[in-house]
């Protein structure tokens, strides 16, 4: 399994009232679904939705939201006649939409298909769901280090120490809406893990490291710190 570079997705974050999920759902499945799966071969190569349910960190006051729609697009020049057509369907009544965004996929560090080996599990794996938010002037400084440590040590875990399912890394390239009530972020990164990836994590993690480019987890740790706020991070299923 390699990493899928100059892959693009349109991702929608919405806040939905908890009391409203449920009527949410019969939405989902009559009005925006639908519409996903009739561009499935035209726009959309795939599409996956995910639902909060319980925030691990947070840093700064502010709403948190919910609910997400990530979709793969076939091209980039999809994004804009996607968005026009996304921007066309009924919308949820009580529905608070945080951002519509276009993304790229970080080089090196994108790997969204599983390996065989963690196909072969019968067990789902929890969904991380991180909103990063690199200092502008340190986007190329934190780009170069998913490319030379981070994303080389996914890759390492992924295929030889197999408790991540599959890891997201995602760019924002362009923002259409934004509310400003929330904050903001320029980094997406959906993790599936699975249950012994919590107790391995420091340590694998390590090692790729290590073998990527000799550094060690204490020192990239604290490299990234000084660059970038993990604004929001959540664990989450796939509706």
């Amino acid at each position: 399994m390699e990493s899928l570079d100059h892959i693009y997705y349109v991702a929608l974050t919405f806040h939905i009232p908890k009391q409203r999920l449920k009527p949410y759902r019969t939405y989902l499945e009559t009005q925006v679904i639908p519409v996903y799966k009739r561009h499935r071969n035209t726009m959309i190569s795939d599409y996956k939705l995910y639902t909060h349910k319980i925030t691990t960190e947070k840093h700064g006051d502010f709403p948190v939201w919910n609910i997400l729609h990530v979709l793969q697009l076939h091209h980039r020049e999809k994004a804009d006649s996607l968005q026009n057509e996304l921007d066309r369907i009924q919308p949820f009544p009580e529905a608070v939409v945080v951002r519509q965004e276009l993304l790229s996929s970080t080089p090196r560090s994108h790997f969204p298909i599983q390996s065989e080996q963690t196909r072969r599990r019968w067990l789902k794996p929890l969904q991380v769901v991180e909103y990063v938010d690199v200092e502008f002037n340190k986007l190329e400084q934190f780009r170069d280090i998913m490319m030379q440590r981070n994303g080389p040590a996914m890759h390492f875990i992924c295929n030889e120490r197999r408790w991540c399912h599959s890891f997201y890394a995602l760019e924002t390239e362009q923002v259409w809406t934004h509310h400003p009530d929330y904050p903001g972020w320029n980094q997406l990164h959906i993790i599936a893990l699975y249950p012994e990836a919590p107790f391995k994590y420091k340590k694998d993690f390590g090692l790729g490291l290590a073998r990527a480019s000799d550094i060690t987890f204490e020192e990239n740790m604290e490299q990234l710190k000084q660059i970038r706020t993990m604004r929001y991070k959540c664990i989450s299923s796939r509706l």
